[in-house]
């Protein structure tokens, strides 16, 4: 099996397994707290360590750490930092949005200052024509905003199981599924490196 092969399940672990593992410490300290309202600040500090731990591993395993995984990070520690110090959990409901917002802002001013992230990031593995990435930003940078508003939704009117349980099974197949749509646009208007 190639090397490239072997990075591609190794990436996703390292992209949703501190979710996984938030996700089931939750649930476990739920059923087991005197007071399941406290469960959300303990697996809020072990996602935060886990999100540290990931950023760490690249690093070493690496030599380098995409700017997205550290920035995605330091706003998981933050944001449970603040949670835990105030009291409030809202502080790490709103971290998704506020991620999402920034994302959708990035990739779409990238365009407008010709600096096209999503280029940046897959233009390696694809050969598109400038306004095919600018559209494909912009296709982006509007999914970012959705998912920023979905979070809110789901956070201000649902019960904190529910949102947990989005963050893990909503906001990551939404993500791969919105993935999966942009495949036939990228075949359309370009062609895959190395399959020329």
């Amino acid at each position: 099996m190639s090397d490239e092969n072997n990075k591609a399940p190794q990436k996703q672990w390292i992209e949703f397994g501190p979710l996984i593992i938030f996700f089931i410490v939750y649930i476990w300290l739920r059923n087991t707290l005197a007071d399941p309202k406290e469960a959300i600040y303990p697996a809020a500090g072990v996602l935060a360590v886990l999100s540290i731990a990931t950023v760490l591993y690249t690093k070493i395993r690496h030599k380098t750490v995409p700017m997205v995984l550290v920035f995605s990070a330091v706003l998981v520690c933050l944001f449970a930092a603040i949670a835990y110090f105030l009291d409030d959990p809202r502080f790490f409901y709103i971290k998704p949005t506020i991620i999402n917002i920034i994302f959708g802002v990035g990739v779409i001013g990238g365009v407008l200052f010709k600096k096209n992230v999503i280029k940046i990031m897959f233009g390696d593995a694809f050969d598109l024509p400038q306004k095919a990435w600018n559209n494909l930003a912009i296709r982006w940078g509007i999914f970012f905003f959705v998912l920023a508003g979905l979070n809110e939704y789901v956070w201000r009117n649902f019960e904190e199981p529910t949102w947990v349980k989005f963050k893990l099974f909503g906001l990551i197949p939404l993500t791969f599924l919105f993935t999966m749509t942009q495949v036939p646009y990228i075949l359309k208007h370009g062609t895959i490196k190395g399959q020329e």
